[in-house]
């Protein structure tokens, strides 16, 4: 979990990036700012924090040392001696010109903070941060001299023009450091951002491992489209597992929540081919994150298509028995129907 409720921002600068490939070149700032005011402060956590609604920790990665990972380095340096802070700083944007070759990467403002007082799983750190703004929101101001006024516009940052953006905390040096990225990433811009400029992935822990396993078992619902009481046992017997037990054994899991072991067989198949796909083998066993595993009820559909003009809607699944509805086929009529019972 992170918190920026007491973060403070020691030191800023804003340097210029352009496209590489167009050879736009960048541009360096000479000065950094250090004497920034409460109000000031508030305004700059507001627009560069608040994005981060969730906390799923990334690492930098590099297939020979961390030490050759250039983002890594340089903040690492910052964070040893940050009265080289416009130094490095200088060295993350000719790192992030190298890489901005492709002919439709925007230019863009790059912002870079180093900030103290963040919280992070409950300890007091501090944090850069690193953003690309590439659009900023024409906004109309006005003033009052007298009993006149006057009318202008200027262009200026929100929190909603940011799509790139990280913050690297000074934690898990050994792994990497804890990294957080902003999640409104398109393919491409993840590839540019995430897989080239920073060399991050995502950090094994029990919130990845249980929302791995989520989308595996939302992979194995979707094959049960057609059969809501099948859907609906599944998400029952998932759900109770989950709340009873800390821990999750992937094999004991498969055996307590599917009877059938043709169904077992292919859940397991699901699992192979996620681990294939995404190139990571799931533990044995791993702890349960309580907050992910709730989102497997939110990520099924509680609908059922009933011919083609009709969908019934299930609030929910956990709670449908079997003899909450009758399916059957009409043979006088050559229809299909339903029964379906319920209370007030």
């Amino acid at each position: 979990m992170v918190d920026f409720t007491y973060a403070k921002v020691k030191q800023l600068v804003v340097h210029f990036v352009g496209n590489k490939a167009q050879e736009e070149g960048y541009e360096i700032a000479k000065n950094g700012l250090t004497d920034i005011s409460e109000d000031l402060n508030r305004t700059l956590i507001s627009i560069f924090c608040d994005g981060f609604q969730d906390d799923d920790f990334f690492h930098f990665t590099h297939e020979t040392s961390l030490d050759f990972n250039e983002v890594y380095t340089y903040s690492n340096n910052i964070f040893m001696d940050n009265t080289h802070f416009l130094e490095d700083t200088e060295s993350i944007v000719k790192h992030l010109y190298s890489e901005s070759t492709h002919p439709n990467i925007k230019s863009g403002d790059v912002w870079i903070f180093e900030l103290e007082g963040c919280v992070v799983d409950g300890n007091f750190t501090n944090a850069i941060g690193i953003f690309k703004v590439e659009n900023k929101e024409v906004y109309v101001k006005n003033d009052f001299s007298g009993n006149n006024f006057t009318i202008s516009y200027d262009t200026g940052v929100t929190g909603t023009d940011l799509d790139k953006g990280c913050f690297i905390f000074n934690d898990a040096l050994e792994e990497g450091f804890k990294v957080l990225v902003l999640s409104r990433l398109s393919k491409n811009d993840s590839i540019y951002w995430k897989d080239r400029f920073l060399a991050i992935e995502k950090t094994a822990d029990e919130k990845f491992y249980t929302e791995s396993f989520v989308h595996i078992c939302t992979d194995y619902i979707k094959q049960k489209e057609d059969s809501l009481m099948e859907k609906a046992s599944f998400v029952k017997a998932t759900s109770e597992y989950m709340q009873s037990s800390e821990m999750l054994d992937v094999d004991a899991f498969t055996e307590k929540t599917i009877e059938n072991p043709v169904q077992q067989a292919e859940f397991k198949t699901i699992v192979e081919n996620f681990e294939q796909e995404n190139n990571f083998r799931m533990p044995k066993e791993f702890q349960v994150d309580e907050e992910k595993a709730e989102k497997l009820s939110k990520k099924v559909r509680k609908t059922l298509k009933l011919g083609r003009n009709m969908t019934l809607t299930i609030k929910d699944l956990e709670n449908l028995n079997e003899d909450d509805f009758v399916q059957g086929y009409d043979q006088d009529r050559g229809r299909n129907y339903m029964i379906v019972y319920f209370d007030e």
